[in-house]
């Protein structure tokens, strides 16, 4: 038990990077619908150097996971315990309903009509597509983490800006689409807390399907240099 509980800082920053994350991600999805002074690439910025700030700021202490996905693609590529990924997950689901609670006593009741900021499957897109859509994307992500975070080849001074930009595109594609998940952390705090539970297994499965990419990287990269 000792074990599980020493990494706390680690757990700590999990879930206060995810927190931000999910807080500024969410808010800038409801300035959007509220306000309209900031249009999707504006979402797309705030969303993706959010995730890059944040993963700069919490790598030396968790790596900068801030999302279920890249922990579980960790977890699959051996790089973490299985202990340690569950912790990891916790705590960034629970930065997740923190930043929800905080945006519905921000914003106020009307929140709960856009399901807090968070994803929405847009108009005429079946679950399907949405979850492959999801899953693409949340692979690509997931590709770059490995690619600039991992693999020590590759330029890891550069990995938190590689990981964020790859945020920003995601979401000026995603954003009409599903209303870009690509964090299950998100998904489920904005569901759960607003109710909106439609679509919530979408953002759930995608990017646990687009974590195998990490088995992926890890066998023809990694282990083949070894």
């Amino acid at each position: 038990v000792k074990s599980w509980i020493d990494p706390w800082r680690a757990y700590l920053a999990e879930f206060l990077g995810t927190f931000v994350f999910v807080f500024v991600t969410s808010a800038a999805v409801l300035s959007l619908i509220f306000y309209g002074e900031i249009n999707v690439g504006g979402v797309a910025i705030a969303s993706g150097f959010s995730y890059g700030v944040m993963v700069f700021s919490t790598v030396h202490l968790s790596g900068g996971h801030l999302n279920p996905a890249i922990t579980v693609a960790l977890w699959l590529g051996q790089k973490i315990s299985g202990v340690a990924a569950f912790f990891y997950i916790l705590s960034q689901i629970l930065g997740g309903f923190g930043a929800a609670t905080l945006l519905f006593y921000v914003f106020g009741d009307r929140t709960l009509d856009f399901a807090l900021g968070g994803p929405i499957i847009g108009v005429d897109i079946s679950l399907a597509t949405a979850l492959l859509f999801e899953a693409i994307f949340s692979g690509i992500v997931v590709f770059a983490y490995f690619a600039t975070m991992v693999d020590r080849a590759g330029p890891t001074s550069f990995g938190p800006l590689v990981v964020g930009l790859t945020i920003v595109f995601s979401t000026m594609i995603l954003m009409p689409i599903t209303g870009v998940s690509l964090n299950p952390a998100r998904a489920i705090a904005t569901g759960v807390i607003s109710q909106a539970y439609d679509g919530v297994i979408v953002f759930v499965v995608g990017p646990l399907v687009g974590s195998l990419v990490g088995i992926f990287y890890d066998f023809l990269f990694l282990k083949k240099k070894k």
